[in-house]
């Protein structure tokens, strides 16, 4: 018998974990395991305590009947989809606890499940049903890492592009036709009432939209922490990591802002670099309570920052500022998170779409000597920002 800890996790046993998920009282059952393993609890038990669960009163008052249709409702539909998405397991004395997850590695997802006050959040449910697929996350993954709405055809080819794991411009015209057929009848329709997006059908545009507790690392193909195109230098305690192509460097720079607990310091070159996606993450951080600095030479980043997310204290780089030539716009994009994860883009030559070719150093941990290196020249100039009265912390020049 395979345990679910030793299945290799694939995109269909993520789209059960999500499924699984989109149910309210599997979240909670799921919770309540998880608060009592490793030790577990009894089928029968868990049973009374999700009878008490439903219908709001005490264990010591919940009746036999109520017992027997929450051990039925157990047995036949809760603890079985808890184990096919791999979260639990039952042994042969009928006792439950948690399993080996992959997924209990990201403690974003742990917190969000477990959580009483959101456990039968409807929006939660919606959220994880629209996960539950790996198409729809793809599309979202797409979305997320675009600055303005783009065409449906455009997220169709992109969609197609990244799952067959082909050049946008190799792929065959009925495919991307068939995606858009999907897309605009199953899948955009249920992400559009999930709050994730919004698809006018009139101009046939899809914008990202998200939900605070969306995270990037739920919509990449696998939890493990293996990332395409990158390389590691050095040993683990100074690991200097290169990324290459901009939706991996995209990715981990939003992820840097959703680990973001006091501050968050950023810079973007221009406005094509500051996706939807980041928008989101920048907000929910707000939201967090954590300081936000953002700074670009770019009037029109400032000028949008400003409009979509006043909370953010703007700063303009000087020609110096770390040496760089900024005004030759070879620094992309800097995401530095509570002075202890840091990238560092910088764009190579513009392609024909308008894009670059970026490729980005990256370095984990207050050890790290390339998170060092930042700490010492950027921590002056953020704690510059920081004395600030309040009344100037609107934009400021360093």
């Amino acid at each position: 018998m395979i345990r679910p800890s030793d299945r290799p996790e694939t995109q269909q046993t993520r789209d059960a974990l999500f499924r699984c998920l989109a149910n309210g009282h599997r979240r909670s059952l799921f919770g309540y395991v998880h608060e009592r393993s490793p030790s577990g609890i009894a089928k029968s038990d868990l049973a009374t305590w999700h009878a008490a669960s439903v219908h709001e009163k005490a264990l010591i008052e919940v009746t036999d009947s109520e017992h027997t249709c929450a051990h039925t409702e157990l047995h036949h539909k809760h603890l079985p989809a808890l184990e096919e998405a791999g979260l639990i397991e039952v042994d042969e004395h009928e006792t439950v606890t948690t399993a080996d997850h992959p997924a209990f590695d990201d403690s974003s997802l742990v917190d969000s499940i477990t959580d009483p006050e959101s456990v039968h959040d409807e929006s939660l449910d919606a959220l994880f049903d629209g996960l539950a697929d790996s198409r729809r996350r793809v599309a979202l993954s797409v979305l997320g890492q675009q600055y303005h709405p783009i065409s449906l055809e455009t997220l169709a080819r992109d969609v197609a592009a990244r799952e067959s794991d082909t050049p946008e411009r190799d792929v065959p015209q009925d495919y991307v036709d068939r995606i858009i057929v999907r897309l605009t009848h199953a899948h955009l329709p249920l992400l559009e009432d999930a709050g994730l997006v919004d698809y006018d059908t009139e101009s046939d545009l899809v914008a990202y939209e998200g939900h605070p507790d969306l995270r990037v690392r739920w919509l990449e193909p696998s939890f493990e922490e293996v990332v395409d195109g990158v390389e590691t230098v050095g040993s683990e305690a100074t690991d200097v990591r290169t990324l290459d192509g901009t939706e991996t460097i995209v990715s981990h720079g939003q992820s840097l802002c959703e680990t973001a607990d006091e501050e968050l310091f950023l810079m973007f070159s221009t406005t094509g670099l500051l996706e939807e996606g980041c928008f989101a993450r920048i907000e929910a951080a707000l939201d967090r309570g954590v300081d936000v600095y953002l700074g670009s030479r770019d009037p029109v980043v400032r000028e949008t920052v400003r409009e979509r997310v006043p909370g953010v204290v703007l700063w303009e780089p000087q020609l110096d500022w770390l040496n760089l030539p900024a005004e030759e716009e070879t620094v992309g994009r800097l995401v530095f998170a509570d002075r202890e994860s840091i990238m560092l883009a910088t764009l190579g030559e513009k392609r024909s779409a308008g894009d670059y070719d970026e490729t980005a150093i990256v370095g984990e941990g207050s050890d790290n000597g390339l998170v060092a290196l930042m700490r010492q020249l950027l921590g002056a100039r953020i704690d510059h920002l920081d004395a600030q009265d309040e009344d100037t912390l609107t934009e400021l020049s360093l």
